[in-house]
């Protein structure tokens, strides 16, 4: 009962976030494109970037010259939350937020009109990992299963959300009795290696370092696997500056789906990207960036040949977002996506390439 009064009450505290955001003033240094559609866009990041979703930032300081763009990587910045960054780019201080999709429709549907215009990770190598006899779905249901996950909404919750729907549960997060609030995946990783705690959800290379340590573990569903339309993350910006920088946001995005595409065909080159743009402390070895690269191709994390969000994906993230809690119904798929630019990035990589 107290995890569902906290996912009804994570929407009024996103909602007076937004409405103090929306009363801060511009910023004057504001960096966008002349008509010709070159520029630069400042980008928030809502978390730090880990391996698997180098693609977008390598894409656009590698290729965003091609497409016109004048970007370094101090256009990005990186928040340690989604309201954060949008508070930034309310606020005039971005113009992108790129980050959780659900969270940018939960934007939409509290009076901010916010469209996804272009994919940041589709798919993810997040896993519900169990220990300590915890095998199967349903044990996470048992009162004295301990299950770390990160706040309603957070990016943990909404992937077990979808996991288990598509396994067929009726029961979500918010039924599960003996959750502990860890907000990072480092952090359940840790506990959950030194056994404080019995499930979680984790990216795929922190469940194999913390086996070494866990009891009887095992890898309980991965989402890659079952659920094929999840989409993570995508970029995100208030319609009206998207359709004042529309040529500009289409070449932004051409250059993160010419990322995609570049690493997806080229493992060397995405051992350089992880190397050059993903925050971590320690860079993973040889095996498990192969085995992430292999599942990226395999199971489209990153969707460079048609950009990834379907009506499908959309809505069916939407359903995760309504069965969660986190939103009210389901939007029209032309409300909350910016067709136009992302169908006008395709045209812009096909003939780049």
């Amino acid at each position: 009962m107290a995890r569902q009064t906290a996912i009804r009450a994570a929407v009024p505290a996103v909602a007076l976030v937004l409405v103090a955001a929306a009363c801060g003033g511009g910023d004057d240094d504001a960096s966008t494109s002349g008509g010709d559609g070159a520029g630069t866009i400042r980008v928030a990041n809502t978390s730090p970037t880990q391996p698997g979703f180098v693609p977008a930032k390598f894409g656009v300081i590698t290729y965003g010259e091609d497409f016109g763009l004048d970007m370094t990587i101090d256009n990005f910045t990186t928040f340690d939350s989604h309201a954060v960054a949008t508070q930034t780019v309310l606020s005039g201080r971005a113009d992108v937020v790129a980050g959780s999709l659900v969270s940018n429709l939960l934007l939409n549907e509290q009076g901010q009109d916010f469209k996804l215009f272009c994919p940041y990770i589709a798919q993810d190598d997040f896993v519900i990992a169990g220990a300590n006899g915890i095998s199967t779905v349903e044990d996470l249901f048992d009162p004295n299963t301990r299950v770390a996950l990160d706040s309603p909404g957070g990016a943990g919750d909404v992937i077990l959300n979808a996991m288990l729907q598509a396994l067929g549960q009726e029961q979500t997060a918010a039924d599960i009795p003996g959750i502990q609030i860890l907000e990072s995946s480092g952090l359940r990783t840790t506990a959950f290696a030194s056994g404080d705690v019995d499930a979680t959800v984790i990216h795929d290379y922190q469940y194999y370092d913390a086996a070494e340590q866990a009891t009887d573990p095992v890898i309980i569903a991965s989402l890659f696997e079952e659920v094929p339309d999840f989409v993570k993350e995508a970029h995100a910006a208030p319609a009206a500056w998207l359709e004042e920088n529309a040529e500009l946001a289409a070449n932004y995005c051409a250059a993160v789906l010419m990322g995609m595409r570049e690493l997806s065909a080229d493992y060397d080159a995405f051992v350089g990207a992880v190397e050059e743009f993903a925050d971590v402390e320690e860079m993973p070895d040889d095996e498990t960036l192969r085995a992430l690269h292999t599942s990226a191709v395999d199971y489209g994390f990153w969707p460079g040949e048609d950009g990834g969000l379907s009506e499908e994906s959309v809505t069916f993230m939407a359903e995760v977002g309504v069965k969660s809690g986190l939103l009210e119904e389901v939007p029209e798929y032309e409300d909350v996506v910016a067709v136009d630019v992302l169908e006008r990035a395709l045209e812009l990589v096909e003939e780049q390439s």
